[in-house]
């Protein structure tokens, strides 16, 4: 169920970012916050958090290659050497998919790390 919660979060937060124009790493902050606070495993949280960030990033830079009819995309396609601006769509949404996953997998690292644990001391 936190699963859950952590990929409506995620992608709640992620359009947020881009709505407000943040900078392309906010997201991944916003993911490793969440991820401290929601008790998810270090898989699920990475799996999720990148479910989460490809959906919106890929959604928001589609649109926006749909809005300038591709325009931009088409010529930094050219300048990156990928063949569309399909394909720089998708490899952006990619990008921003292992951003956030990445910084969910942080914060579920980090929350693991200060949970209470019994020490043997025997």
């Amino acid at each position: 169920m936190y699963r859950f919660f952590l990929l409506l979060a995620i992608i709640i937060t992620t359009a947020l970012c881009l709505y407000m124009d943040a900078a392309w790493y906010a997201p991944a902050l916003a993911a490793a916050a969440l991820g401290v606070l929601l008790p998810v495993w270090r898989r699920g949280g990475f799996w999720f958090a990148f479910l989460g960030g490809v959906l919106v990033w890929g959604i928001y830079t589609g649109y926006l290659h749909l809005d300038s009819e591709g325009r931009l995309s088409d010529r930094l396609a050219v300048t990156f050497g990928v063949g569309s601006g399909w394909a720089l769509v998708g490899i952006t949404a990619l990008w921003g998919g292992i951003t956030t996953g990445l910084g969910a997998w942080f914060g579920v690292s980090l929350r693991k790390i200060f949970e209470k644990t019994p020490v043997n001391r025997a």
